[in-house]
């Protein structure tokens, strides 16, 4: 009867624990979605190119409300950052002809993989996020990365990080935002089960592809 009853109890607490799981990796999901992040690449860790990278920010971020000023959501300040590359890529070039840089850029919006980011009182788990990436020259030198929505670029945005983001997200997913130790096995967990759900898709797709070939 008592292994009866822990097991029944070992289950309740696996079910649980897969709810929670799931539910964090849905406010992540919805996390990811809604932000833009920018990416700046130096050309390289000289002292001298990392300054030149700092430069690029500051001159992109005091443009970055105007691209973006009536954006309603992070969609929607892609779709308005897409008609402003040439733009973006122009002012980065033009910054760095203005501090003696010869560097061509390249700016492009993709999806990016970052680390746990903390900006004031909120904390970005480490994740897949959509980001403007902006390459300097060879772009082997040490990044650069804020959130350009909402906006996180604290203080070049002169914002509040929990403010902003009270007004963009759930409140389970700002819960996670604010005290992401309680989170942490948890988002360790959504990890394992991302990386098992990427190799499965992988491993299916290799044999769809050799099947195919098979078959010609």
């Amino acid at each position: 009867m008592k292994r009866k009853m822990l097991g029944i109890l070992m289950m309740v607490l696996l079910i649980v624990g897969a709810a929670s799981i799931a539910v964090t990796e849905q406010r992540l999901t919805e996390l990811e979605n809604g932000v833009l992040r920018l990416h700046i690449l130096a050309n390289s860790d000289s002292d001298a190119d990392q300054m030149l990278k700092l430069h690029v920010r500051d001159a992109l971020l005091s443009q970055s409300e105007r691209w973006m000023y009536n954006a309603e959501n992070a969609a929607g300040a892609e779709i308005q950052l897409q008609q402003h590359l040439p733009e973006i890529k122009a002012i980065a070039e033009e910054t760095l002809r203005a501090y003696g840089s010869s560097e061509n850029v390249c700016v492009l919006l993709c999806d990016t993989e970052f680390p746990v980011r903390t900006y004031e009182d909120v904390t970005l788990p480490a994740g897949i996020y959509h980001a403007l990436r902006v390459e300097i020259g060879a772009a082997e030198g040490h990044n650069w990365w804020c959130v350009m929505y909402p906006s996180l670029c604290v203080p070049a945005a002169g914002c509040n990080a929990v403010s902003e983001m009270s007004e963009e997200f759930s409140a389970g997913v700002c819960d996670m935002t604010a005290n992401p130790s309680k989170y942490a096995v948890r988002f360790k967990c959504v990890e394992i089960v991302r990386g098992i759900r990427n190799y499965a898709f992988e491993k299916l797709t290799e044999e769809i592809h050799t099947e195919k070939e098979d078959a010609i």
